[in-house]
């Protein structure tokens, strides 16, 4: 075998294939015992994994050229996952029967993604399900557009421009990594934390531990919310084993943190395994928050029977009025007739209803958009 496997008996998610001694005398420009060469699995690369050295290497190229020197020279398949490159080109040198130390037979990891699927390292499994998600096949009513951060990966742009339906543009953003707007002037502000073992410590605990921005980020978030006359959706995107790969974390700190965004901040918190899994849940919910349902859901199947459903059910049929919003509508003026029959200045008045929902109201109820 060309490459020899190694797991770090700390960490058994970090794992990388050195190349070996042996295979070393396909690439006769180096010293082997000078230079280590070895791939490592990555959630930012498409094929999973990245080629990495140590040493002085620059007798075979750079970047791409030594990548591709390497590649040819120990005659690896390059467009194989992680897991595949293990299974075919990997030998392991673990005793028969030695487990990675906190692990057995059954046992669970303690982490939501599971030992098996965290880098995305088994075809199958979850991780490299997602890595593989085509951006391209979701299917959207019509265009979107996503505004993304300067600041962020151009990897995560070019992804979600992958998609035909999808325009990306590159702007400084004052909130958040990402921003949908539709056509009503409601908001969708999703902010990116990774969660990799790339780095000592990974950016979900930096924005905790060091800086404190996650909180001062998910402050602003609800402030957000609370000051605009259209919605905010607010999201949080955990991209990454949150649990397996925050080593300076308890357990109860993550979840402590996690909660507290959730549930005092009312911030969405959604995990995702990867940056390919990221730029795929990105362009579900830009799709869904500017158009919903590819093939929506009729919400009138199946009428409702008490009277304030009745009275909610009609409500809802109007534009830009949701089921909060009805209610709210019910709760101020007492009847749907009351609703029908309110003075522009009484609509604007509402909790809610901005100039925008209003004019639409008005467009529908009288054909015509107006003061009364």
């Amino acid at each position: 075998m060309p490459l020899n496997y190694w797991q770090s008996p700390q960490n058994p998610a970090l794992s990388r294939l050195y190349v070996s001694a042996k295979a070393f005398k396909q690439l006769p420009e180096l010293d082997a015992k000078e230079v280590k060469i070895w791939i490592e699995p990555s959630a930012s690369a498409m094929a999973g994994w990245v080629l990495k050295a140590k040493g002085d290497v620059s007798a075979l190229g750079k970047g791409l050229m030594f990548n591709k020197r390497v590649i040819e020279a120990l005659g690896i398949n390059a467009s194989l996952s992680w897991g595949e490159l293990v299974q075919q080109y990997g030998n392991k040198p673990n005793k028969p029967g030695r487990k990675p130390r906190g692990s057995g037979a059954g046992q669970s990891t303690g982490s939501p993604f599971g030992a098996k699927s965290v880098l995305g390292d088994q075809p199958g499994a979850r991780a490299y399900e997602a890595l593989n998600l085509d951006i391209p096949s979701i299917k959207m009513v019509g265009p979107v557009t996503i505004q993304v951060d300067h600041r962020e990966t151009e990897a995560l742009a070019d992804l979600l421009a992958s998609h035909p339906m999808i325009t990306v543009e590159s702007v400084s953003l004052a909130l958040g990594d990402i921003e949908v707007v539709d056509a009503e002037g409601n908001r969708l502000l999703i902010e990116r934390k990774r969660c990799d073992a790339s780095a000592t410590k990974t950016d979900f605990e930096v924005s905790i531990q060091d800086d404190g921005r996650l909180f001062d980020q998910s402050e602003r978030l609800k402030m957000a919310v609370g000051a605009s006359d259209r919605q905010v959706i607010p999201i949080i995107l955990l991209e990454g084993d949150v649990y397996g790969h925050s080593s300076t974390m308890l357990c109860q700190q993550i979840d402590g943190a996690i909660s507290f965004l959730a549930v005092i901040q009312r911030v969405s918190v959604l995990p995702v395994y990867n940056l390919n899994h990221s730029a795929y849940m990105i362009a579900k919910l830009a799709s869904h928050f500017v158009h919903g349902l590819f093939t929506p859901i009729s919400l009138h199947k199946t009428k409702p029977t008490a009277i304030w459903d009745q009275q909610r059910y009609v409500l809802e049929a109007l534009p830009g009025v949701s089921s909060k919003v009805a209610e709210i509508l019910l709760a101020e003026f007492g009847s749907v007739r009351k609703v029908m029959s309110a003075s522009r200045k009484e609509l604007l008045a509402v909790k809610g209803l901005g100039q925008k929902k209003v004019d639409g109201l008005l467009e529908v109820l009288d054909g015509v958009s107006g003061e009364f």
